[in-house]
């Protein structure tokens, strides 16, 4: 597996004031252009912190690949095969393994997909698949098989069970299955619309995700428990909410809104229980995909605040 060495450090300033950003502390910059990353994003934590799994695409390259950072050494390594396109790489809770999805076994390789930069969409790749590994990405085990779009897949917390998200009935719903790939089970039952970004609450007994029941792209969050029962919305808006996560303490999630415009998507922290909000980021670009820490002192998330490309961002978390 490729492995690349840096060693850059820094504090980031914005230029807007750190004084708004009252829960960020010691905002630092991770990934960088100049260590070849075009964009790099969606991070997250390894268990015991000290490291984390994200995706990038590398200069002269095409397509997102799955790397790992350890936050102490800053030694990157490529863990994912180096062919196709990969997304949603992921820790297992024990810290000896990891989850990504990665479309390297397509007969008819595709690259990325061209976008509108201001609005939010993703491709679908086709043969996209979940695919277990070692730390170092040795011993790969493909877990999902077929042309469909497998991915966006998180561990339960005790490990045993994936939640993922597939489009191999025609429509994008939410799927559990075991953690060998066995037993798939079929969560969500909508059609002609989109449920992905699904992830298990640290408890076990929720998950939440995010969809566009009621208008294309205009994605809004929802709460399910794993059996499928009890599906609820947490947002119901003009705006496009998306890329949830769990706070460890089960009762915020941390998440990504249009409200202040298609160019500057910022974080939001919200209470499922009450559904009062509280704003994370303050700037005038991309702010997005945000994960915390187990213990919760910690936040990653992905930001265009630095030199304007797509960069991985750490910040302390003041509970």
């Amino acid at each position: 597996m490729k492995t690349i060495l840096f060693f850059v450090f820094g504090f980031f300033s914005p230029p807007w004031g750190e004084a708004q950003e009252v829960r960020l502390c010691n905002v630092e910059q991770i990934t960088f252009h100049s260590m070849g990353f075009e964009k790099a994003g969606e991070s997250y934590f390894s268990p015991d912190g000290h490291s984390l799994i994200f995706q990038g695409i590398l200069k002269g390259e095409e397509n997102y690949q799955i790397y790992t950072i350890d936050l102490y050494t800053r030694q990157i390594k490529r863990v994912s095969t180096g062919e196709g396109a990969c997304t949603c790489g992921f820790f297992h809770p024990d810290g000896q393994k990891i989850l990504f999805a990665s479309s390297h076994e397509d007969p008819t390789p595709c690259t990325e997909e061209k976008k509108d930069p201001l609005r939010y969409h993703w491709n679908l790749t086709p043969y996209m698949n979940l695919y277990e590994a070692n730390l170092d990405g040795s011993q790969l085990r493909r877990l999902t098989s077929g042309k469909a779009y497998h991915a966006e897949g998180g561990f339960s917390p005790d490990g045993t069970q994936i939640v993922y998200a597939s489009n191999e009935t025609g429509s994008m719903n939410l799927y559990i299955v075991n953690a060998d790939g066995s037993d798939p089970r079929q969560l969500t039952h909508t059609q002609n619309c989109y449920n992905g970004g699904p992830f298990f609450s640290p408890q076990g007994d929720w998950i939440v995700f995010r969809a566009d029941r009621e208008k294309k792209d205009c994605l809004q969050l929802f709460l399910i428990r794993p059996d499928g029962s009890e599906e609820r919305s947490l947002t119901h808006n003009e705006f496009v909410n998306w890329a949830p996560y769990w706070h460890p303490n089960g009762k915020l999630i941390v998440y990504t809104t249009s409200k202040h415009g298609h160019g500057m998507y910022q974080i939001y922290l919200l209470n499922i229980e009450t559904l009062s909000e509280e704003r994370l980021t303050y700037s005038n670009t991309f702010e997005g995909l945000p994960s915390f820490s187990l213990n919760g002192h910690h936040i990653t998330w992905t930001s265009k605040r630095g030199d304007g490309t797509s960069q991985i961002f750490i910040a302390d978390f003041t509970q």
